[in-house]
């Protein structure tokens, strides 16, 4: 992975204690892979008014955002603004429900990942931002070849189209 660019992660759960352990445990695990920055936020309410500034590239929302303060937005309504503000961010949805349901609405409203809150739930996470930031470079990289593609093919368009007018307009310059 490429240490240069900065991945952005914003963990959106309302257990404090968790955000933060889990913000700790990515800060560790991704410390010689890649220069990440990760805000942690009680609220979906709190993540949007930062998430409009920042846009970051992934988003760890916890399913039941809701069971403190009923009137919050839940984890899918939080993920459909992300997505509804920028459809490139990833959304990982973390539950403690192992919920197929839960599961397939979250995949159903453009969630890039599933993960149930078990003992091994930091490994999943970090297996999973592993694989979207890898994804994430990939597609960046497919854009900046395409982008070189683009420009040889007008180049070389424009020497061919600049030989055929000179053949016409003047033919002895290219003798």
């Amino acid at each position: 992975m490429d240490k240069k660019n900065k991945v952005g992660i914003f963990i959106v759960d309302d257990n404090k204690v968790f955000s933060l352990a889990l913000k700790s445990e990515i800060e560790v695990a991704f410390k010689d892979v890649c220069r990440i920055e990760v805000q942690a936020f009680e609220t979906g309410e709190a993540c949007m008014k930062k998430f409009k500034e920042e846009k970051p590239q992934i988003a760890i929302l916890d399913y039941h955002l809701n069971s403190k303060n009923v009137n919050a937005a839940d984890g899918i309504q939080v993920l459909d603004m992300i997505k509804k503000a920028n459809k490139d961010t990833n959304v990982i949805i973390l539950t403690s429900d192992d919920n197929i349901d839960i599961a397939l609405k979250s995949f159903h409203h453009a969630a890039s990942d599933y993960v149930v809150k078990t003992e091994t739930k930091f490994k999943k996470i970090n297996y999973s931002l592993f694989n979207l930031i890898k994804v994430s470079e990939a597609r960046d990289e497919a854009k900046t070849y395409k982008s070189v593609s683009l420009v040889l093919s007008v180049l070389i368009a424009l020497v061919i189209g600049a030989v055929i007018a000179i053949t016409i307009i003047k033919p002895s310059l290219l003798k």
